[in-house]
């Protein structure tokens, strides 16, 4: 819990930097090209490597991301010097998440009993737009056991307008009126 309120504080110093200075979405490609190029698994091991002076790891995230600004470098090798490498993928998403909300996206993903066509994909989002009031991004999955309807997690709501759900609540009215 403790790397997700961390990985939350980054994400929104950085956001907040990135409003200041409008530039929400060069810091978004920022973020991805640190996360891209640090999670690389050789260069992850030197930078992990407590051995490994923190004057030689900046040096060597200053060689890899030689296309970033000052502030971003910093960035990275703020992550570094305070060991929290294994959070910069939860960072990024946070950061994602933040900038998305600032242009009035939402992220919603839907489970179906059987895939979805675009046409009905579309249908959904634009569903789930009247209903938050915001630009749909929708991620579908597939899971036969809800056997019918759809599951939407928007944000930090859930609809559960599955069939399975349906059956479980009449199967708890049955058992209460018995």
């Amino acid at each position: 819990m403790a790397r997700v309120a961390s990985a939350k504080r980054h994400a929104q110093a950085v956001f907040q930097l990135a409003l200041d200075s409008n530039e929400v979405e060069m810091w978004r490609s920022r973020l991805k090209t640190i996360a891209t190029t640090l999670t690389d698994p050789e260069l992850a091991a030197i930078l992990e490597n407590p051995k490994v002076h923190l004057s030689d790891k900046v040096r060597l995230i200053s060689r890899c991301l030689p296309e970033l600004n000052e502030l971003a470098l910093n960035f990275a090798y703020l992550l570094v010097a305070r060991q929290r490498m294994s959070i910069l993928d939860r960072i990024v998403a946070e950061y994602e998440r933040m900038a998305d909300a600032h242009q009035g996206l939402e992220h919603a993903e839907v489970i179906t009993a059987i895939p979805l066509d675009e046409e009905d994909k579309e249908k959904l989002a634009e569903h789930l737009a009247r209903i938050t009031g915001k630009q749909i991004v929708l991620a579908a999955d597939v899971d036969p056991a809800i056997i019918g309807g759809f599951i939407a997690r928007v944000g930090d709501k859930l609809i559960d307008g599955s069939t399975r759900a349906r059956l479980e609540a009449l199967k708890q009215k049955l058992v209460q009126a018995t």
